[in-house]
């Protein structure tokens, strides 16, 4: 899939361009083709970029009593054995080729992260597009992030690409989205209404991401850990007991064996009975071992008892013996066979129990390093997403109606289908996608978006319908269908350069009596143990710049308002010369409600948060 990239957008292109938004203006509509593709004398190429260097120092150190994360008793940011440094250095470049009609663009981010764990995003971006009809109409196709809505880098709307949550909500919202393959059409059917029909399609869908290691493993990722590795070992204690009970019934027949033959009762070389009458228990014992086995039919791969039984009896008539005489003699030499039979089969009872365990701890091991043994393929035509937005202004109102039809990015767990999924994967045997107990749920939204000045106030709107497949809401492992919605303004206050950003985004989940009333309800994955089942998040960003706008302060707050969680980022840029500047920002975070969003980034904290400090440099060309 990532290779398929490259020839995609291949088309041809006599020169590929790169160019990054550093900024990113994604509120009041933006798209991609501003006022059409007028002709130029001369195709233009450009090259822009930015590196930089940053280091984060997190406030605290884990607990030794209770081995959680702790920012309370911190020395100082000094105290290097309590504090946890990253660093990293990266490089962004954007190449740009702009023709007549035509135009091609390609990015590149470096960095530590994308070169370790996601190689195949080195190209962040790559595509080409092409303008007919006197701009009327455009195509793009490439390796693209699509901006949906018309909220300030908070939407509800905006469904094609994923989002990386290495580094949760930190990066700026275009940062942390990951491109996607698609291809996109778009008809100008107005120009004086600025009217717009989009459409999109992407022929398989790249999920969430989120940190495998470090301070912003979420929570509910260790939740699936646990319990897949409790699955894992109680499947495990099944073979481990079969091993034993394999081992313990080899022991036992080879000291009953022993017994026999030193009370004269068994031949051991040759594995015969001498006398099927014997009267020593361990004669006896092993006997009834031996007839329990054959009549089980354990032994049949290794004799076949009739065909020992009919040769013996036929042998002694042939030499004259009587009817008597043969039947005992047969009987005798099927039950020494019986008897050498058993021995092989013990042999190899050990070794099959032993090769079951070993097969499934490889599998167990397998389970929490191959992620794509738990997760379904999403990169199949079964996870394409399409769809259509049509967008305008009527008298500085600007508008928008728009479907998606494709899935939701984070997984949901089926709890129901975890332990026969386990088990199964335990011996080796493939698994159906259906089979898997974490699937993307399906989903359909229907959206209304707006963006207008009212007074002062520079005004943002997103609603959206979201609908799955649980149009009931009693399947618990399908979220239930739900409306979300953004709503927002900014405004430049009369004090200095003021600047103030406020949006408030929320969700709420329909038909949450069927979850309260459901039995499976600690299943259900949109269960909330406060029986709120509203989601509402307020953003406030304040900024201000200063030294003829060299110096710009901000501090950016969220807080969950149902489940009394925040995050405070204040952030202080200072540009020293033409494209280099310093930054200096922090962050802190608490949530103490496992319900809340951000709990699952401070679950594993003493005192429910988490914070750091971080210093960067970049230089942008």
């Amino acid at each position: 899939m990532k290779k398929l990239i490259f020839t995609l957008t291949a088309l041809s292109l006599a020169s590929l361009s790169f160019a990054q938004d550093y900024g990113f203006g994604d509120s009041m509509g933006s798209d991609d083709f501003g006022g059409g593709f007028e002709e130029e004398s001369t195709p233009s190429v450009t090259i822009t970029g930015e590196v930089g260097a940053s280091a984060r120092a997190w406030i605290g150190t884990e607990n030794e009593e209770s081995g959680l994360y702790d920012t309370k008793g911190y020395d100082g940011i000094y105290d290097v054995s309590k504090t946890d440094i990253e660093s990293d250095a990266y490089a962004n470049v954007e190449l740009n080729y702009e023709g007549d009609y035509t135009s091609a663009n390609l990015k590149l981010k470096l960095d530590s992260s994308t070169l370790k764990d996601h190689p195949e995003d080195v190209i962040d971006e790559v595509y080409a597009t092409g303008s007919f009809k006197d701009g009327r109409f455009q195509l793009k196709a490439g390796k693209i992030k699509e901006v949906w809505g018309k909220g300030d880098k908070v939407h509800v709307l905006d469904n094609f690409n994923a989002n990386d949550y290495s580094d949760f909500i930190f990066p700026d919202y275009i940062d942390r989205r990951i491109g996607e393959v698609m291809f996109k059409a778009t008809a100008n059917l107005s120009w004086d209404y600025n009217l717009k029909l989009e459409g999109i399609y992407t022929p398989w869908m790249t999920p969430d991401r989120f940190a495998a290691n470090g301070k912003l493993v979420p929570n509910a990722q260790r939740n699936v850990t646990n319990a897949v590795s409790t699955y894992a070992t109680a499947g495990l204690q099944a073979y481990i007991l079969a091993l034993e009970q394999a081992r313990l019934t080899a022991a036992t027949a080879s000291a009953l064996e022993a017994e026999a033959t030193a009370a004269g009762c068994f031949d051991q070389t040759n594995s015969n009975f001498l006398n099927k009458d014997g009267t020593s228990d361990a004669y006896a014992a092993l006997a009834k071992m031996v007839e329990t086995a054959d009549n089980a039919g354990y032994l049949e791969d290794y004799y076949n008892k009739n065909t020992v039984y009919t040769n013996a009896y036929t042998a002694v008539i042939t030499a004259g013996g009587n009817e008597a005489t043969a039947a005992a003699t047969a009987t005798a030499a099927a039950t020494a066979a019986a008897a050498a039979a058993y021995k092989e089969y013990l042999t190899d009872y050990v070794s099959n129990a032993l090769t079951n365990y070993t097969l499934a701890l490889s599998n167990a091991s397998a389970l929490s390093s191959d992620s794509s043994s738990l997760y379904p393929d999403s990169y199949s035509l079964r996870y394409g997403q399409a769809g259509l937005r049509l967008t305008g202004t009527f008298g500085g109102f600007d508008w928008g109606t728009s479907y998606y039809y494709g899935h939701y990015k984070q997984p949901s767990f089926n709890a129901r289908k975890l332990e026969s999924y386990i088990a199964k994967y335990l011996v080796g045997e493939s698994a159906d996608e259906s089979e898997k107990f974490l699937q993307y749920d399906q989903l359909q939204v229907f959206g209304l978006e707006a963006a207008f000045v009212l007074w002062k106030f520079n005004t943002r709107w997103e609603f959206a319908y979201n609908m799955t497949e649980d149009y009931d809401g009693d399947n618990p492992a399908v979220h239930n269908n739900s409306i979300a919605w953004v709503g927002g303004f900014d405004i430049d206050l009369p004090i200095h350069n003021l600047n103030l950003n406020v949006q408030e985004t929320g969700t709420y989940i329909l038909k949450g009596d069927k979850i309260k009333d459901s039995l499976f309800r600690s299943y259900d994955v949109d269960n909330n143990t406060d029986d709120k089942f509203t989601r509402n998040k307020l953003i406030v960003l304040l900024s201000d710049k200063f030294l003829n706008e060299k110096l710009t302060i901000e501090c950016q707050g969220i807080w969950g308002i149902e489940n009394k969680e925040f995050v405070v980022v204040p952030k202080i840029e200072y540009n020293v010369s033409e494209g280099l500047s310093l930054t200096a920002r922090g962050a802190y975070m608490y949530s103490n409600n496992e319900n809340g969003e951000f709990y699952n980034f401070t679950a594993d904290s003493e005192n429910h948060d988490k914070a750091f400090f971080e210093l960067s440099a970049k230089y942008q060309f």
